[in-house]
């Protein structure tokens, strides 16, 4: 698999999953507002597009922002959902 990261505007943007401990619920907003969410057991596995460096560091200090710890998070293939 092609080694793939979120690149400089005018790039095509990168599929990433951010899986959450504990349940965020809809409606998501800023950052995270066009983002799927689902529950994975006792944790919310957030997948969304990322344009870029700065909007990935975006999410994740909103995401620090809520409060939730983050477990981990990683590009995705544009096909599945998580990995």
């Amino acid at each position: 698999m092609p080694r793939r990261h979120a690149t400089r505007a005018g790039r095509a943007a990168v599929r990433y999953a951010f899986r959450i401990r504990g349940t965020l619920r809809q409606p998501l907003v800023g950052p995270l507002e066009r983002m799927s969410i689902r529950t994975v057991g006792d944790e919310s596995l957030l997948v969304g597009e990322v344009r870029d460096q700065t909007a990935l560091q975006g999410v994740l200090r909103w995401l620090w922002g809520l409060g939730v710890e983050v477990v981990s998070f990683h590009p995705v293939d544009a096909r599945t959902n998580d990995r």
